[in-house]
């Protein structure tokens, strides 16, 4: 069992210590984990807020990305269908209209 599995290590400390690494959705999710369990914490909720605001944002919506992600499966599909190219072998006749 690893320590995100495990609730025994969801303490503040630990959403420090994730927070201090960069690991902002991790100490987020420890910080909203404390904030159930005991949701009269303003400590908690600032410490809960100040890791949010430093999460990158998210893409707005799928339209933002649609293009990039149409574009790259185009690509991967032609360079599936040229390498099915390279491994035809080529017959004489293709070969004499040459």
């Amino acid at each position: 069992m690893s320590a995100d599995e495990d609730k025994t290590f969801y303490t503040v400390t630990m959403a420090r210590v994730y927070a201090d690494q960069g690991r902002y959705e991790a100490a987020a999710r420890i910080y909203r984990y404390l904030l159930d369990r005991t949701p009269g914490r303003p400590d908690l909720q600032d410490a809960l807020d100040d890791v949010l605001a430093k999460l990158p944002e998210a893409p707005g919506c799928w339209e933002d990305i649609a293009g990039t992600v149409e574009r790259w499966i185009g690509l991967m599909l032609q360079r599936n269908a040229l390498r099915r190219l390279q491994r035809t072998p080529l017959t004489m006749g293709a070969v004499e209209r040459r």
